[in-house]
């Protein structure tokens, strides 16, 4: 009896034991293909997301499309000189920017407005040559004809601080000669006489333009007399 009951618990565990490893395969499957479904809709979504940047990549190209079309020449021949032109500036591009000199636009036009007495707009258009070419050879020019500018309208405090760059920079130059003569007529306006035929007296000696030599004499001796 004892044997019949041993070998009947042992039976029970057995089918127990079996049960449990049945439901431990069952759980782990399906916990198993859950993970697996998961994955999947994540992958969905990603070729999704995928499919959407495609489109709209696509739709920007074509917009692109349409605005450069607008752009170029209908006529072929012009339409591909047009982009061979475009392709050789964008690889040149450093050195154009470098090389091209608009300096004499800007000159030309300040020029013109000091010639019909427009002085503010002189100095505007001669300050952005300048500022946008500090090197270029009209440079001195600009610098003398935003000071006289400034004397002809009177701003004496401008015209001495241009003054003043203009002997900085280019100390020997004619025209610096030639504004210094304004610097002792600004002087002299401030009744300080001395102070400006000292001033024409210096011009008449440093700079070998006869001109220029001429009127530092011709005004040093009216401060004299």
């Amino acid at each position: 009896m004892k044997n019949q009951n041993s070998f009947f618990i042992v039976f029970c565990l057995c089918i127990t034991a079996g049960f449990l490893g049945l439901y431990s395969a069952f759980v782990g499957h399906f916990n198993g293909h859950e993970q697996y479904e998961m994955r999947l809709a994540d992958l969905k979504k990603q070729v999704e997301k995928e499919r959407f940047n495609n489109s709209l990549l696509t739709y920007q190209l074509k917009d692109f499309q349409q605005s450069v079309a607008q752009v170029l020449p209908n006529d072929k021949t012009l339409q591909a000189k047009y982009e061979l032109r475009n392709l050789a500036s964008v690889v040149r591009a450093p050195a154009s920017e470098e090389s091209l000199d608009l300096s004499s636009v800007f000159y030309e036009k300040g020029k013109k407005y000091f010639n019909s007495k427009d002085y503010d707009k002189a100095i505007q258009e001669f300050s952005r040559l300048l500022n946008k070419y500090p090197l270029s050879s009209h440079g001195v020019e600009a610098r003398f004809f935003i000071a006289e500018s400034y004397f002809l309208k009177k701003d004496f405090r401008s015209s001495l601080s241009e003054i003043d760059t203009m002997v900085t920079q280019y100390p020997q130059h004619d025209l610096t000669g030639f504004i210094l003569l304004r610097m002792g007529q600004i002087s002299e306006l401030n009744n300080q006489t001395e102070e400006a035929s000292e001033i024409y007296k210096t011009v008449f000696k440093n700079f070998k333009n006869e001109d220029l030599k001429k009127q530092a004499k011709k005004l040093a001796q009216s401060v004299e007399y």
